[in-house]
């Protein structure tokens, strides 16, 4: 589908399987799509280490905002890690249609005409047991990392944006993966792009 002329960013919960439904549209359309490779970009463009990079996003919640808050030299680099990523982001954007995981970039692409914004949750049984098939963690171990990874998504969202993280005003579609899975939420996805941008 060479027509196609959408940039579509998917926020998601940990386990909604955001990244999987980014792959499948990636290969129906025939676009790219961009996920913890963002990291890699920029850790080569920047010269930042890619674990800096991921801390940004992935760091538990209350030390990330410590951080950043902190009037020192390591608050400054986090700062510029996060700009840097941004910077990434809309280079990426600007070579054409593409799909984006997370990152913020609903926000940081809020300018562009063509953008899709969708945000992808799951119910709470579904991502702890993606969880524990993943890593093969216990129930407690994996509701643990559950809600660690969200909240700190939600926390690098804050930061961002000064706003809600998954509030449906951000959004022009969100989804439930669970009832449906993840494939049909890819065809949803597409099909909702496909009729907003005629």
């Amino acid at each position: 589908m060479s027509d196609f002329n959408c940039i579509i960013t998917i926020g998601r919960e940990y386990g909604a399987g955001g990244r999987t439904i980014a792959k499948r549209m990636s290969e129906i359309l025939g676009i790219p799509y961009y996920d913890k490779d963002i990291i890699k970009l920029t850790a080569e463009k920047t010269g930042f280490s890619e674990e800096m990079i991921h801390d940004t996003e992935e760091t538990s919640g209350a030390r990330s905002i410590f951080n950043w808050l902190m009037p020192s030299s390591a608050a400054s680099a986090y700062d510029k890690a996060i700009m840097a990523q941004a910077q990434t982001i809309r280079k990426i954007a600007k070579e054409g249609p593409c799909i984006i995981v997370g990152r913020g970039a609903d926000y940081i692409l809020r300018d562009f005409p063509n953008v899709v914004n969708v945000f992808v949750y799951a119910e709470e049984e579904d991502k702890i047991k993606y969880a524990m098939d993943t890593f093969g963690e216990t129930r407690e171990q994996a509701q643990r990392r559950v809600h660690h990874s969200d909240a700190a998504r939600e926390s690098y969202y804050h930061y961002l944006t000064r706003g809600k993280w998954g509030n449906l005003a951000n959004y022009h579609l969100t989804l439930n993966s669970s009832p449906i899975g993840k494939e049909a939420c890819a065809d949803v996805i597409i099909a909702y792009a496909q009729r907003r941008k005629g």
